[in-house]
């Protein structure tokens, strides 16, 4: 039997964690993904006798709560929430961006850079070479100028 003082600190060390991947594997549903956590810390202190002292407790959770959320999926879909109707949503997501008076750092590259980073990010891994083709050079040329372009964005603060 695992000791309250014990249970305690794992959940404290945990919970906001394991809920956060919840809430947003649940398409940010507040109550969606307290249940689910709460469930997966349930299976957690039933089932911690059957783990090893090298067993990842965060990995472990992890597992479990993705268990749990497609269980809770398929017994009954989350309601379908909006970022914007959701503040701990806005709380989590990036708060940067650009707007309309600040630069891009894209605005550095020239037209034939972004037109090869558009092609490059809207195909997917299969069909870059048909994008490389399409450019007219070829497959490894399209990784080598992606990285040099990479680069030079990295340099912009």
């Amino acid at each position: 039997m695992i000791e309250p003082e014990h249970c305690t600190l794992i959940i404290e060390k945990y919970y906001r964690e394991i809920f956060s991947y919840c809430y947003a594997k649940l398409g940010y549903s507040h109550h969606s993904a307290e249940d689910c956590t709460q469930e997966a810390f349930v299976v957690f202190f039933t089932k911690h006798e059957r783990l090893d002292e090298t067993d990842n407790i965060r990995l472990w959770l992890y597992r479990t709560a993705d268990n749990v959320i497609k269980t809770f999926v398929r017994k009954s879909p989350p309601p379908a929430v909006s970022i914007e109707d959701s503040p701990e949503a806005l709380d989590i997501a990036d708060s940067g961006g650009f707007t309309e008076d600040t630069d891009s750092p894209l605005d550095i590259l020239d037209a034939e850079e972004r037109q090869l980073l558009e092609l490059y990010y809207d195909s997917d891994y299969g069909q870059r070479t048909a994008a490389a083709k399409k450019l007219g050079i070829s497959l490894p040329a399209l990784y080598r100028k992606v990285h040099k372009i990479k680069k030079k964005l990295r340099g912009v603060k």
